[in-house]
């Protein structure tokens, strides 16, 4: 006669009710019994028969001690009380269910801010370490927004929340697992998203650009949202990248032809300084110093098993110089356009803009 078997039993809290599954091959059973051993000791801590069609078995709670290892065995029988050889045994662990909760938030659930970072208080009064958790960000119907990549920090639980809309209610939420398979959940939390603009964020300014036949509209208020662990700092209306790397894997979709403007300083450099791409291709712009004291940008679009290249004119100037370049596809043909504002003319922010 077959022998059933024990599924996996995840760590759990012995102070409340917990339910072993069981497999079988044998003939429909009508009743299961299970037998828990301390590991410590082999003493029998709980012997118990149950009626029932289901290969399932309730351990009550408070039948087991917190923070200890068990064995467990079972057995079935069938329709005609033919009881099945005993399974294997089977090791599993029982904790305390530890704290593991968002900490900090306002009482009313109010942000304040486009951007905040969420913490999750943590502690298991059985030292149950934690192994690895994910954030997440739900809209208000509790579609899921984003996920945070998998952690493992377990002394700061925390996840810095970009780009929030206002006038806005999400959900957050931070699931994760012990080092012995215990589930961790703070379930859904709402919050709302309200804040007001002072006056010199909420303005706009528009700054005609004549060697460049356009005017550029921008404002002071910043909201980035990115996939990476380098924090930023923002001056003037620009954002500091040197000796960083600002890369976004989601939330773009580039179908047909476009215009991406580039603008910044200190761009005096041997440098790869912006690279676009999908699975398939893409394209990095890079700029390089020649020995005569001239820079040239260098764009490269790969093209089937060839590349498309292609070189601006040489360029002079100065590391606080403002320098724009515009790469332009127009039926899969490629311009390369640069404009440098001496240092002292006006200074705009620099950004990424498409059409």
């Amino acid at each position: 006669m077959a022998r059933p078997v024990i599924m996996r039993i995840p760590p759990f809290d012995a102070t409340k009710d917990s339910e072993i599954t069981l497999s079988w091959m044998g003939n429909r059973a009508h009743a299961n019994r299970i037998i828990i051993y301390d590991n410590d000791t082999n003493e029998t801590v709980f012997d118990d028969t149950v009626s029932s069609f289901a290969l399932k078995h309730t351990i009550p709670a408070h039948t087991l001690e917190n923070n200890k290892k068990y064995l467990v065995q079972a057995q079935t029988f069938d329709v005609e009380n033919v009881a099945s050889p005993l399974s294997n045994k089977v090791l599993f662990f029982t904790f305390a269910t530890p704290d593991f909760y968002f900490e900090g938030l306002p009482d009313d659930r109010t942000v304040t801010n486009s951007s905040f970072t969420a913490a999750v208080h943590y502690y298991s009064q059985d030292w149950e370490a934690v192994s690895k958790y994910v954030f997440y960000l739900y809209d208000a119907s509790k579609k899921l927004l984003l996920q945070s990549s998998e952690m493992t920090d377990g002394f700061d639980i925390s996840y810095a929340y970009r780009g929030l809309d206002n006038h806005t209610a999400y959900y957050i939420r931070c699931a994760g697992v012990t080092v012995n398979g215990m589930e961790l959940d703070t379930g859904y939390v709402g919050i709302t998203v309200k804040f007001e603009n002072p006056n010199t964020y909420a303005r706009i300014y528009a700054t005609p650009l004549p060697s460049q036949g356009c005017i550029q509209v921008a404002t002071n208020l910043i909201i980035i949202q990115y996939n990476g662990t380098d924090s930023f700092s923002y001056m003037d209306g620009m954002i500091d990248l040197r000796g960083k790397t600002l890369y976004y894997d989601e939330g773009f979709s580039v179908k047909e032809d476009f215009t991406v403007i580039i603008r910044g300083m200190y761009l005096w450099q041997n440098a790869e300084l912006f690279r676009m791409c999908n699975k398939n291709a893409g394209l990095t712009l890079s700029s390089h110093v020649y020995s005569g004291g001239k820079l040239r940008f260098r764009l490269v679009v790969p093209n089937g098993v060839n590349r498309y290249l292609l070189y601006s004119d040489e360029q002079v100037f100065e590391n606080k110089d403002m320098v724009t370049v515009i790469i332009r596809r127009k039926n899969n043909l490629y311009q390369l356009k640069v404009f440098v504002e001496p240092s002292g003319a006006a200074v705009s922010p620099v950004w990424l803009g498409g059409d």
